[in-house]
């Protein structure tokens, strides 16, 4: 495993995880993968390639497939179109990929897998060459670690080590 191009960003819920992750991101075009950004008390998915807006989280009563999490409701499309987004930045020379963030649902199976599962394998293998940041808050970090197989990843878990990276 290309451990030296691993990272796992963790915090506790709501301690400002991707508000350091858009920090980080802001003027780079060296990004692939998604953060999953607050507006207005509601989570969009942020692809970084184009740094286009799509809806995530959703109110109860919505039109579309759900994907329900504690008292929180997520499109289904979204995440369909975050898996679509890994496989693909994967698949191109993205210097680094960014997931915001593998929780419950992933060790579950569900939410971003199977795609985060694939893009993990092509990076242990090195069919995926970049570097991998995955965001974890710090309660589930040690099952994210033996779910996937992430022994030796660095592990940061200070906006100031996350701006450290470049």
């Amino acid at each position: 495993m290309l451990t030296e191009r691993l990272y796992l960003y963790t915090a506790p819920v709501h301690s400002g995880k991707t508000t350091a992750l858009m920090a980080w991101a802001e003027g780079r075009t060296d990004l692939g993968g998604f953060l999953a950004p607050d507006l207005d008390g509601m989570r969009y998915l942020l692809t970084l390639r184009d740094r286009r807006r799509h809806p995530f989280q959703v109110k109860d009563g919505a039109d579309e497939a759900v994907v329900n999490i504690c008292r929180y409701s997520f499109l289904a499309s979204a995440f369909a179109l975050a898996q679509a987004t890994l496989r693909a930045d994967a698949q191109r020379p993205t210097p680094w990929i960014v997931v915001d963030e593998v929780g419950k649902l992933e060790l579950r199976g569900e939410g971003h897998e199977p795609a985060l599962g694939e893009v993990i394998r092509m990076h242990q293998t090195g069919a995926y060459p970049g570097r991998l940041l995955l965001v974890v808050r710090s309660e589930l970090l040690l099952d994210v670690v033996k779910k996937y197989k992430l022994h030796g990843a660095q592990v940061l878990s200070s906006p100031q080590q996350l701006a450290s990276l470049r």
